[in-house]
């Protein structure tokens, strides 16, 4: 679950970061990004109360 969040959270960050210059493009790979950033912390977020 914890190696799940860290690969959506990377290649969110990544997909991010890659954005080319033109406006549409970067809002559409930033847009993909953020949601697997979010997708990531909440995999993080479910699997939390498994480790208490």
């Amino acid at each position: 679950m914890t190696l799940l969040s860290v690969i959506c959270l990377f290649s969110g960050a990544t997909l991010a970061g890659m954005a080319p210059r033109r406006a549409m493009q970067q809002a559409t790979l930033e847009g993909a990004g953020g949601g697997l950033i979010v997708l990531g912390l909440v995999i993080l977020g479910a699997g939390l109360p498994l480790f208490r």
